[in-house]
């Protein structure tokens, strides 16, 4: 099959351009998920502001550590990876999800992969609220660093959409990968220092953190949140993903878009 790569730039250029057909599409989906209930999407964030505190309190006392240092370290660090890990689940129904649109209309599949990203950052929106009455309550510094939070979101919002339309392809083909991705994310989450610190790991263990590309895109969230200045390696590390990611994806985009209605 002769590439299609001039169309499917074109695609990602439309999508992204097209800003208020995907925003809508992400609210849309926001008031779908939680019509009929009191209080929305702060349901989600009530649930995951009570796994927070208990789980902060009860492993604060485990391991010793002062409640006020430890429950700022682990909200962030559940946020971001909340985000992160969101994206990439949904990523991979990107276009399964959208089967009705895809094979109805003719538009630029991007603005699927945008609406999953805006709506994610969204519910990370409604989450946040979790981290300021915690922050309030541990003294959280707010500083020039904090600053960084947002280039740091939006590199996340950047990546989520190769991600979602690279998966997006991958598990409209191969229907098996998507329970493979929530599995390998299940172990990931306690092997990424979500809820310890990479110094506990030894120096022995601490390079394998290094080489985990989940917890640097969760550290150029966490720690502008904590008021800290993320790791140069972490910055390189989010930023050769968005360069190859995108590559790989444009590569792959340009040579199977048009099959993507065939294998929904």
């Amino acid at each position: 099959m002769i590439p299609q790569y001039d169309v499917a730039l074109a695609d990602f250029t439309e999508g992204i351009s097209a800003w208020h057909m995907w925003g809508r599409l992400g609210w849309q989906e926001i008031r779908r998920r939680y019509r009929r209930t009191v209080i929305g999407p702060f349901w989600t964030t009530l649930s995951l502001g009570v796994f927070i505190l208990v789980l902060g309190v009860v492993w604060a006392k485990l391991w010793n550590q002062d409640t006020r240092t430890y429950l700022p370290f682990l909200c962030a660090g559940m946020l971001a990876w909340s985000l992160v890990s969101t994206i990439i689940t949904e990523g991979g129904t990107a276009f399964t999800s959208g089967e009705s649109l895809i094979k109805q209309l003719r538009f630029p599949y991007t603005i699927l992969c945008c609406s999953l990203a805006w709506r994610n950052l969204i519910v990370f929106f409604h989450n946040l609220l979790i981290f300021v009455a915690i922050a309030v309550y541990a003294g959280v510094p707010i500083n020039g660093a904090s600053l960084l939070v947002v280039p740091g979101l939006a590199l996340v919002w950047i990546n989520a959409i190769w991600v979602a339309t690279l998966l997006g392809m991958l598990c409209a083909r191969y229907r098996d990968l998507q329970q493979l991705i929530t599995s390998i994310l299940q172990v990931a989450l306690f092997v990424t220092p979500i809820f310890f610190t990479p110094d506990q790991l030894g120096p022995r263990f601490r390079r394998i953190v290094d080489w985990n590309l989940m917890f640097h895109y969760v550290d150029i969230v966490r720690s502008p949140l904590l008021g800290r200045t993320p790791a140069a390696w972490s910055w390189f590390m989010v930023g050769f993903a968005t360069i190859f990611g995108w590559g790989i994806t444009l590569w792959t985009y340009g040579r199977f878009r048009r099959r993507v209605p065939y294998w929904l």
